[in-house]
């Protein structure tokens, strides 16, 4: 198994060794989204000169939405959100998977999965044994991938939001008792915030940017998509986990950084006199 992350088409934007010349940000952007092909075709071509092309399964994907305003389009439409949101912009990502032979070639899904899914997935396809007395998160879809399912077991995915952690004596643990996060299946989509009750409900199928609250409507199928997700709600921990992270013990060519003394300010008797004056006449 080989785990590739590209820095490419992510910030900071620069000009690729095949487009020297890109100047502007979204230049740079094409560039750097070209340059991604190019290297995926590197690897590609690996596994022909190794003759492994045939059994080995290529996955293409990414964590998170672009961020700023250099975002493309879904369907011909900007998506909502991107980097750090959890609109659809954010965290609804391509997914490819290419293995002659083995994937079948030409479909696209609707189906739902998540990033927690790939752990048991591999597993499956690489017929290794899962952890005993360890309870997973993910689903395996490998049937899917191999073409011999339609769907995944997967009937709703979330999506966590994040918030600030604090540093103590002991080490570093998140702040809130419960993030803010989604929940979506195939059509309807609910929001939570810093406690397990929904903010929003929106409809995806004819609302993908996620603009009308459906929350307040008494249609029967936004009461029973309400109703489904609550449930689910119910279901989960009502705190979050809040792990806590350890400081490690420095490595011998770590070193020490002492900080350094602030530096007195330079006298600035005109500035001095204004803000004096300034005070005076209030």
């Amino acid at each position: 198994m080989l785990y590739f992350p590209m820095a490419l088409t992510h910030g900071p934007l620069v000009p690729t060794p095949d487009e020297r010349n890109a100047t502007s940000s979204r230049d740079k952007l094409k560039g750097m989204v070209r340059y991604t092909d190019t290297l995926v075709g590197r690897l590609v071509t690996a596994l022909d000169e190794l003759k492994i092309r045939e059994r080995t399964i290529v996955i293409f994907t990414t964590d998170n939405g672009t961020s700023g305003g250099l975002r493309g389009t879904v369907g011909g439409k900007r998506p909502s959100g991107g980097k750090a949101s959890k609109y659809e912009g954010g965290v609804c990502q391509p997914f490819i998977v290419n293995a002659p032979g083995l994937v079948p070639g030409g479909r696209e899904t609707d189906a739902l999965t998540d990033f927690s899914d790939l752990l048991p997935t591999f597993a499956e396809l690489g017929q290794a044994q899962l952890p005993k007395g360890v309870t997973l998160d993910g689903k395996s879809f490998a049937p899917l991938l191999l073409g011999q399912a339609d769907d995944s077991p997967r009937d709703w995915i979330m999506a966590l939001g994040h918030g600030a952690g604090r540093l103590d004596k002991d080490g570093v643990r998140g702040t809130r008792d419960f993030a803010d996060r989604v929940f979506r299946d195939k059509r309807y989509k609910v929001w939570l915030g810093n406690k397990p009750e929904i903010t929003a409900l929106y409809d995806l199928k004819n609302d993908p940017l996620e603009l009308h609250n459906l929350l307040k409507s008494t249609k029967a199928e936004h009461l029973a998509a309400l109703k489904k997700f609550r449930g689910i709600i119910d279901s989960q921990p009502k705190i979050d986990g809040r792990p806590l992270y350890r400081p490690r013990k420095a490595n011998p060519w770590d070193k020490s950084v002492n900080a350094q003394p602030a530096k007195e300010k330079k006298p600035r008797p005109k500035r001095d006199r204004r803000r004096q004056r300034k005070a005076a006449q209030q």
